[in-house]
């Protein structure tokens, strides 16, 4: 990489909106934490999961997310995948097995990178499911699940957990629809219960131009974030985590 361009890349990551977040929840979550705290693989001077991460803010009102001018490609995606008879909802992971291997197996690269052979073996995808948590999915007419989506509630963020999409199908708008009801059901468990407050899907630093465009039209938005953790004492679940946004913390009512 040139010098300029890396400059202009590492102010980019400097102006980046900064944000502090205190995940919490089960043994899962906390395995995320440690992912997302631990050195990064290339830039050992910083975190794994600190620069660049994609975050959206889950919506007191749905109506008004999708109602947002620059959601238009993204309403236009979604309603194209339900004219083609294509619906939302909640699956079984272990009831639809089969299903779930075939999107993996539709094809042998995603994002340029070839697909890790845990994902094609069977057993392996099996015990992966055994400790997911909530996992929404898109359906074919036919009743077929053509995308899913796993997420897991760690306090006051919905951390996505494996996303795919069968690649025959992926220009239908399957994955628009998938991410815009995974919103709706956040945006109700928040108006319910006062939380998550944010949708993790990755990074922006490192994703394909593609993705990134993807992730915009969407709605999230690269920020920088301190990653802290904070142990749930007996019988507190529900009680309140916290976030801060810049040098003042904002406490979260309560709590994917």
């Amino acid at each position: 990489m040139k010098r300029p361009r890396l400059l202009a890349d590492a102010l980019e990551l400097y102006r980046l909106p900064r944000l502090a977040i205190e995940m919490s929840g089960d043994e899962r979550c906390r395995l995320l934490y440690q992912s997302f705290t631990r050195r990064h693989g290339r830039w050992r001077v910083i975190q794994n999961k600190a620069w660049g991460v994609a975050l959206l803010p889950v919506p007191e009102r749905f109506e008004d997310y999708l109602r947002d001018p620059r959601r238009s490609h993204m309403r236009k995606q979604m309603n194209r995948a339900r004219r083609a008879g294509y619906t939302f909802g909640r699956v079984d992971p272990h009831e639809h097995l089969g299903e779930i291997l075939d999107i993996h197996r539709s094809a042998q690269e995603r994002q340029g990178r070839p697909m890790h052979p845990d994902y094609m073996d069977e057993l392996k995808v099996r015990q992966y499911f055994e400790g997911s948590a909530e996992v929404f999915g898109v359906f074919d007419a036919a009743g077929q699940l053509r995308a899913y989506r796993g997420l897991r509630t760690c306090g006051p963020v919905a951390c996505g957990e494996r996303v795919l999409g069968h690649a025959d199908h992926l220009d239908k708008g399957i994955m628009y629809l998938l991410f815009t009801e995974v919103i709706r059901e956040l945006s109700r468990t928040r108006a319910a219960s006062g939380g998550p407050d944010w949708l993790a899907y990755d990074m922006f630093s490192g994703a394909s131009t593609g993705m990134r465009q993807f992730k915009q039209w969407i709605g999230f938005e690269s920020y920088r974030v301190s990653w802290s953790w904070r142990e749930q004492a007996q019988g507190s679940v529900g009680s309140a985590p916290r976030s801060t946004s810049g040098v003042r913390e904002t406490k979260i009512d309560a709590l994917p």
